[in-house]
């Protein structure tokens, strides 16, 4: 169809090829008028402005104004040399315009086409969702081709379809008829003019990764069809492109969120380990100094027999302490290097190994703030007696560093198909929701518990380790304001 453009410059042309016939008014029969070279300007005006229309036209408007005068030459005096020049500067215009014209169209064409192909790696070069890319795509190439344009692209096992025609719910069977090879429909509708559609596949290496279809009410010439399939190869290689670039985007986020992650983690164990170095070296001076303190008393005094049992005891309880924290030095140790603590399994007495753990902890004066509730079912374990004891004295001593000193701490032990479980309930302040999690880690600390007690934070983290190297488990429960119960599962003596 000619647009108002294309008409407004046929006319002009019009105009200036009847000037120019004016003034090659004045040729004569024996002679032709040499303003009939200038025949060759709208001609060439003509098919480089308005392509392959404007190139016809123009040359046949020149040989309609020079035919009169031609004929009538040829009449007058023959085949001579001047009427044989004009036939041939007329045929060559015949020839020049549409020649012309056809390649200025082909290229105008083709610089659609990459203009095209350019605007659609634009498009799919955002950073938006498929859907979204799509329905851009679509009013993209629906104004560009003057048609009605649907996108229908596969999505893993599903199908994304996009543009004015979409169909609702899964389109895959409609889809799948098109993946072999592009197919044209001459007529789909019901008016005057005919409504052309054509669907093609969008591959990439060989594989259908969705299907174009453009519809449009006229004519859709087989040079049109070859180039839609062209351009669908490039969509193709445009959205796997997109596809590929938005998969390496989603990791680089990944990766940059997991560095992140790794970074501040390394961060804060550094600072952990920095406060451990602190409360380490606080927590082995304290029992190195009551030992040097009572060893030169004794040393350098004398005492009643009472007094000397009174502060043997308290160097044994102060030497068992320095011992407890020296063998979570070499647990640690072991740990981060990825080896499991040394158990020697035997077979222990659950009721008597509590009762032990609470004497050795702590004597009488601390004893009375617990209470063991030994189930008579409860025979024993298979477990390293030294591994028991320092799970025991570590769960003890939380219990009752970190509870009222007029509150009880209550150690129970039941028997559950195979296994024992013990537990150790305290009533203090209890953990925080968002630090529960993290109470097993080596060097943690709960905020709310630093400050308040002496602790070096290798506690619980080798309470867990020493109880999985035993194959059981562990667990922790707590709610703030009413205390925390740790429960911990051995295997029971067959």
């Amino acid at each position: 169809m000619i647009g108002r453009r294309q008409t407004t410059g046929l006319l002009v042309l019009g105009a200036c090829v009847i000037a120019i016939a004016g003034l090659a008014a004045d040729a004569t029969a024996q002679a032709a008028s040499p303003w009939r070279h200038a025949y060759a300007l709208p001609v060439v005006v003509g098919a480089l402005t308005l392509g392959l229309i404007g190139g016809t036209v123009t040359a046949l408007a020149s040989l309609m104004a020079q035919a009169p005068t031609l004929f009538v030459r040829v009449e007058a005096v023959g085949l001579g040399a001047g009427a044989v020049d004009e036939l041939v500067s007329t045929a060559v215009l015949l020839i020049l315009g549409p020649l012309l014209g056809s390649r200025v169209t082909e290229a105008r064409r083709q610089s659609e086409r990459y203009a095209t192909i350019l605007a659609i790696q634009e498009a799919l070069g955002d950073e938006r969702p498929l859907p979204e890319l799509l329905e851009a795509l679509c009013r993209l190439l629906g104004d560009r081709l003057a048609a009605t344009v649907t996108l229908a692209v596969r999505d893993g096992d599903r199908w994304i379809v996009a543009g004015a025609d979409a169909p609702a719910g899964d389109s895959a069977a409609g889809c799948a008829i098109v993946t072999a090879g592009a197919v044209f429909v001459p007529d789909t509708g019901h008016e005057t003019r005919p409504r052309r559609r054509l669907s093609t596949p969008l591959s990439v290496r060989g594989e259908t990764v969705g299907v174009l279809t453009v519809e449009r009410l006229g004519e859709l010439t087989a040079a049109e069809r070859r180039a839609l399939v062209g351009l669908a190869l490039h969509i193709g290689a445009a959205l796997e492109n997109a596809r590929l670039a938005a998969r390496q985007r989603r990791f680089a986020d990944e990766l940059a969120e997991k560095v992140r992650a790794a970074t501040d983690r390394l961060a804060t164990l550094d600072r952990a380990k920095s406060a451990f170095v602190a409360m380490a070296s606080h927590e082995l001076r304290t029992p190195l100094t009551a030992l040097v303190g009572y060893s030169e008393l004794l040393a350098t005094r004398t005492f009643s027999s009472d007094e000397v049992r009174r502060q043997a005891e308290i160097m044994r309880r102060q030497t068992r302490r320095l011992a407890a924290i020296i063998d979570d030095f070499l647990d640690l140790s072991r740990l981060e290097r990825g080896e499991a603590p040394p158990v020697r399994l035997a077979d222990v007495a659950v009721g008597p190994a509590l009762t032990a753990a609470v004497e050795l902890l702590g004597g009488p004066q601390r004893a009375t703030r617990v209470i063991i509730d030994c189930g008579p079912e409860v025979t024993g374990v298979r477990a390293d007696p030294h591994a028991l004891e320092r799970i025991l004295m570590n769960l003890l001593s939380n219990a009752l560093k970190y509870s009222p000193a007029h509150s009880a701490v209550t150690m129970r032990a039941r028997a559950a198909s195979g296994k024992v479980v013990i537990s150790v309930e305290d009533a203090g302040r209890g953990i925080a929701p968002d630090a529960l999690p993290r109470v097993f880690e080596p060097y943690f600390r709960a905020p709310e518990a630093v400050g308040r007690a002496p602790g070096s934070g290798l506690g619980l983290a080798m309470v867990k380790a020493l109880v999985e190297a035993h194959h059981g488990g562990v667990s922790i429960e707590s709610t703030v304001g009413i205390g925390t119960r740790v429960t911990l599962q051995l295997p029971a003596v067959p």
